[in-house]
């Protein structure tokens, strides 16, 4: 399969480690310039050094720090093609034991700062009529709950609706939005789950089985290439088969 992404720019959030280290190496791969972005530090630095990318330290919940990664981006080579906005954070406290400002932290790291890095990513790919934009939902969005709290699948739910947002305004301008739902998958994230819970969810799975990070990353990869010129406003279901719809 043509990607077409050699010499593209592409942004990765959440690639320090997980689905987003896997979408930012899939996208190296392809020959795309790859900038790194986490609140994590040491370890975006660890990683673009492994991919020869470029590490951009930020908590992309704040808007200043939102807009920071995507001017990083574009000072290096002048343009943005691919957003992959893929980070987040789990939450598994039930709705009647949830405080409200957990809800709020939630929220806005899962989903305010997907508009936030959409908003500055369109300001740069609306004017060249091109770009991508992919974005990680959670089968918890679309089934509510399972192991994950209430704010977590609303955050979650609320990025699958937001994407369709997106594609309704950028379609018209050439860029393309898409939004991957994953099911459950071996990362540091469901690593730390009781291992009951995690067989659980591999033997409710079809392919009996739990996903690799890099078998949601070759979704992502196809979204953010030529082959997919023409998927839009979709949601790609990544799960084995555990939610169908």
């Amino acid at each position: 399969m043509e990607t077409g992404l050699a010499g593209k720019t592409a942004i990765v959030t959440g690639a320090a480690s997980g689905i987003g280290l896997a979408c930012a190496r899939g996208l190296a791969d392809e020959g795309a310039n790859v900038v790194l972005a986490d609140v994590n530090g040491l370890r975006v630095q660890e990683a673009a050094a492994a991919l020869g990318g470029h590490a951009v330290e930020a908590d992309v919940s704040k808007p200043e720090e939102a807009r920071r990664v995507v001017e990083e981006a574009v000072a290096r080579s002048g343009r943005l093609d691919v957003l992959v906005a893929s980070h987040g954070v789990f939450q598994g406290t039930a709705i009647d034991a949830m405080d409200p400002d957990e809800w709020d932290r939630v929220n806005a790291v899962n989903l305010r700062s997907v508009f936030l890095l959409a908003q500055a990513a369109l300001a740069q790919m609306v004017p060249r009529r091109s770009g991508r934009i992919v974005t990680i939902a959670s089968v918890a969005g679309q089934a509510g709950g399972l192991f994950a709290g209430a704010g977590y699948s609303a955050s979650k739910g609320g990025v699958l609706a937001l994407t369709k947002s997106i594609a309704r305004y950028a379609g018209p301008h050439g860029v393309t939005a898409n939004c991957v739902c994953p099911g459950i998958v071996d990362t540091p994230m469901t690593q730390a789950w009781p291992a009951d819970v995690r067989e659980g969810f591999a033997a409710s799975t079809p392919l009996g089985r739990i996903a690799r990070p890099e078998e949601v990353a070759a979704a992502v990869v196809f979204l953010a290439s030529d082959a997919a010129s023409f998927v839009h406003g979709a949601h790609v279901d990544v799960n084995g088969g555990f939610l169908m719809d």
